[in-house]
């Protein structure tokens, strides 16, 4: 192995970008929290609808909106996808997706009622809850990823990601609909206490396990192959989650009353059958980035100890407690996040998706890692609670290797051979 320099461009990461971000997103929020009221207000049909109910309403919606969320986030915790785009696919679900799903069903159910085709009330109920609903809800919820897939996909990084993605812009859909329900209880009966309890407490991942298990997954698995795929993979996600869906919602109207056994019998191994392929796939996440640091690790660039504390869900936890007893939060947090985009970006280019955007990217990937480990050497250098770092990362090594093999087992000059050039 040769061990010239190599001179690495600096990256900016500036702290008003961070800012930025930070205020737009709170900005979505806002926007979602007051304008998917309105929405729900002026397209509903109840006369003498009083908007203390929608107020009342809404923040009860809030509730499973917050469940529903957190566990996405804690899903897409060891590659999170960019904040923005999780706020704005969320408003999509709960604005847009809304308006989109009730155009087509007031023009599809026009179109079979005016044709002759729906007769009774019945086949109107039938046909508005097993079929419309299903198809044209979780079409409209879909939007997003399809746009992510064909147009940002940089960002769906496999399975994990689509999911995601697609349990976002559900769950804001789920926030939009239980307004609906909510208030529309308030109205006939004057308590939404069941209403909320079934649907709130008992079931707030419906929406967005459909959609996930569905889109998200078919979509998720190609995330690395052309765009053509989504010709096949768009209609067979669109297909199992309109299945999912089309089950949960026939059940319930065929049932009736009798809740509880369609939510056991359905809705429960659902969840567990999703829950348990989640495992499986953040698993997966683990190993593929194992396995891609260890690229950059034969080449050189990544020690061994470097990659087996960064691929690890126990060894990360370690460097962020090291971190959060010195002062070092952040900045651990983001070199964690560098090395993971570093070897999902590499994937692309193992797996001949993009090489030559690969290539592009590479240097600047590996020169902000570089910049974060430096700047972790700097600040715990300069710390003085260095001396006893305690905890899982004193039983591998002394203070002084901490700061000056950990971070730098590959040697601080780096040598010219690339992870590109295959081991």
């Amino acid at each position: 192995m040769q061990s010239n320099n190599v001179t690495l461009p600096a990256t900016r990461h500036t702290d008003s970008s961070r800012k930025l971000s930070l205020w737009l997103t709170v900005a979505f929020v806002v926007v979602l929290v007051l304008l998917t009221p309105v929405v729900v207000l002026y397209l509903s049909d109840a006369e003498g609808q009083r908007v203390s109910y929608q107020v009342l309403s809404s923040i009860l919606a809030l509730v499973p909106l917050a469940f529903v969320v957190w566990a996405l986030h804690a899903i897409d915790k060891w590659e999170p996808e960019p904040l923005l785009i999780k706020v704005a696919t969320l408003l999509w679900g709960g604005v847009g997706a809304i308006l989109l799903t009730l155009l087509i069903a007031e023009i599809a159910t026009g179109l079979l009622v005016g044709g002759g085709i729906i007769q009774t009330k019945p086949q109107l109920e039938f046909y508005g809850t097993v079929i419309q609903a299903p198809v044209v809800e979780e079409f409209a919820k879909a939007i997003p990823l399809l746009f992510i897939f064909l147009f940002m996909r940089r960002q769906l990084d496999g399975p994990i990601d689509g999911m995601v993605i697609a349990g976002l812009s559900a769950a804001g859909f789920a926030y939009t609909e239980n307004i609906q329900y909510f208030s529309g209880s308030y109205i006939e009966a004057g308590d939404a206490s069941l209403i909320f309890v079934v649907r709130g407490i008992m079931s707030p991942l419906t929406h967005a396990i459909f959609t996930a298990l569905g889109f998200g997954l078919m979509m998720g698995l190609v995330a690395h192959k052309s765009r053509i795929w989504a010709l096949v993979m768009f209609p067979a996600g669109w297909a199992i989650s309109t299945f999912l869906h089309a089950l949960w919602n026939g059940s319930s109207l065929l049932l009736g009353n009798s809740f509880f056994i369609s939510y056991f019998i359905i809705q429960v191994p659902i969840a567990i059958g999703a829950a348990l392929l989640v495992l499986m796939l953040r698993r997966s996440e683990a190993k593929l980035t194992r396995e891609r640091l260890l690229d950059y690790s034969r080449a050189g660039w990544l020690s061994p100890e470097e990659v087996h504390r960064l691929s690890g869900g126990q060894g990360r936890s370690q460097l962020m407690r090291w971190a959060r007893r010195n002062g070092v939060k952040a900045e651990m947090r983001r070199y964690i996040y560098a090395a993971t985009r570093l070897a999902f970006n590499r994937q692309r280019a193992v797996t001949g998706r993009s090489f030559r955007e690969h290539q592009g990217h590479e240097a600047d990937s590996i020169a902000r890692f570089t910049e974060l480990r430096q700047s972790l050497l700097q600040r715990s250098h300069g710390n003085a609670q260095m001396g006893a770092p305690g905890g899982a990362l004193a039983s591998v090594s002394s203070p002084a290797h901490f700061g000056d093999e950990y971070f730098t087992g590959a040697g601080r000059s780096y040598p010219h051979r690339h992870p590109q050039q295959r081991p």
